[in-house]
C-alpha cells in the first residue's frame, strides 16, 4: 500500500473516532440537561388565580386548577376552614315592620322590611322559631368543622330589614351567606324544599356564578340526605337581601309549614338536627371543593 493511501486511511479513521467521541460528549450533556428538566416545576404562579403548569424539558402540561389555595412567594398553602366566614341569617322575627326599603341599590321599587313569616298549619309554630332553631344548630356544626361563623341575629325579638341583613354579610366579607326559611302555600298539599339564589342582574353579577354553584351543591346534599321533594334551584331578582349582597348568597326553603306532615317534621328537634347536619355538610362540600 502506498504512503498516500495509508495517510488517507489514517485521516478517515481519526475523523470517525472524533465524531464518535463528540457525539458521546453531546449526549451526556443533553442527558444532564434532560434529567434536570424532568424535574417538574410549577411556573407562571403569581398572585392571580391562573392554573399552575408543570414544565418538562420539551413540553408544558396543564394541571387541574388547584382548589382553595393561597399562593404567596411561590409557596402553596392549603386554605383552612378557619379562614372562611359563613354568615347564617335566620329568617323573620316575632315582630313585623311595614317600613319600606329599596329592593336594590338605586331602585325606585320599595319593599316592606319585615312582613312576617309563615305559621304551622297544625302546630301553629311560627316560622321564625323553626328558622332560628335550625340556624343555631347549623352554627354549632360549622364551628365544629372549624369555620368562622357569624349570625345576623340570635334573638327572635330582633327585627332586621333585608338590607341590614345583607350588610352584615358584606361587612364580614363572608365567603357564603345562607338564609334559613320555611315555606307556605294556599295549597296545603304542596311539599318539598327549594333553594333560591340571585338572578344574574346588574346588582348581583359579581356573585351570581358562585352563588349558583354553591346553591346547587348545598341543595343537592340536602335533598339526598333528607329525601325530601325537590322543588329545584330557583333564580330570583326580586329579593332585597340578594340585591344588596356583595357576598355569595342563597336562601333555603326547608319545607312547607302549610302542609300537615311537613309542619310536624319541621317543628321537631330530630328533624331540625337532620336539616342542620345536611346543610352543614353541603356548605362544607361547596366551600372546600
Amino acid at each position: 500500500m502506498s504512503k498516500v493511501k495509508k495517510v488517507l486511511l489514517t485521516l478517515i479513521f481519526l475523523s470517525i473516532i472524533g465524531g464518535l467521541l463528540y457525539g458521546a460528549i453531546y449526549v451526556n450533556k443533553a442527558n444532564g440537561q434532560s434529567v434536570q428538566g424532568i424535574k417538574n416545576k410549577i411556573v407562571s404562579i403569581n398572585n392571580t388565580n391562573k392554573p399552575a403548569v408543570l414544565v418538562k424539558e420539551d413540553a408544558k402540561i396543564p394541571v387541574r386548577e388547584l382548589k382553595k389555595v393561597k399562593i404567596k412567594e411561590n409557596k402553596i398553602e392549603l386554605k383552612k376552614r378557619s379562614d372562611l366566614v359563613v354568615v347564617i341569617d335566620p329568617g323573620h322575627a316575632s315582630s313585623t315592620s311595614l317600613e319600606k326599603e329599596q329592593r336594590a341599590p338605586g331602585s325606585n321599587v320599595m319593599k316592606i322590611k319585615e312582613p312576617g313569616g309563615a305559621q304551622g298549619i297544625n302546630t301553629k309554630t311560627p316560622e321564625y322559631v323553626v328558622n332560628m332553631a335550625v340556624s343555631l344548630r347549623l352554627r354549632s356544626l360549622l364551628k365544629e368543622k372549624g369555620y368562622t361563623v357569624i349570625m345576623t341575629k340570635t334573638d327572635n325579638k330582633q327585627m332586621l330589614g333585608n338590607v341590614a341583613r345583607a350588610q352584615i354579610g358584606n361587612a364580614a366579607k363572608a365567603d357564603l351567606v345562607i338564609r334559613i326559611h320555611a315555606d307556605a302555600n294556599n295549597d296545603s298539599s304542596i311539599i318539598g324544599a327549594s333553594m333560591l339564589i340571585p338572578a344574574d342582574s346588574k346588582n348581583t353579577k359579581a356573585i351570581y356564578k358562585t352563588s349558583k354553584r354553591y346553591g346547587q351543591i348545598v341543595f343537592r346534599n340536602l335533598i339526598e340526605s333528607i329525601g325530601m321533594n325537590n322543588r329545584g334551584v330557583v333564580e330570583r331578582n326580586d329579593l332585597t337581601g340578594f340585591n344588596w349582597s356583595k357576598a355569595p348568597i342563597m336562601l333555603v326553603e326547608m319545607g312547607f309549614l302549610s302542609n300537615v306532615e311537613e309542619d310536624k317534621k319541621l317543628t321537631t328537634v330530630i328533624y331540625q338536627d337532620k336539616l342542620a347536619k345536611a346543610l352543614s355538610e353541603g356548605i362544607d362540600k361547596a366551600l372546600m371543593e
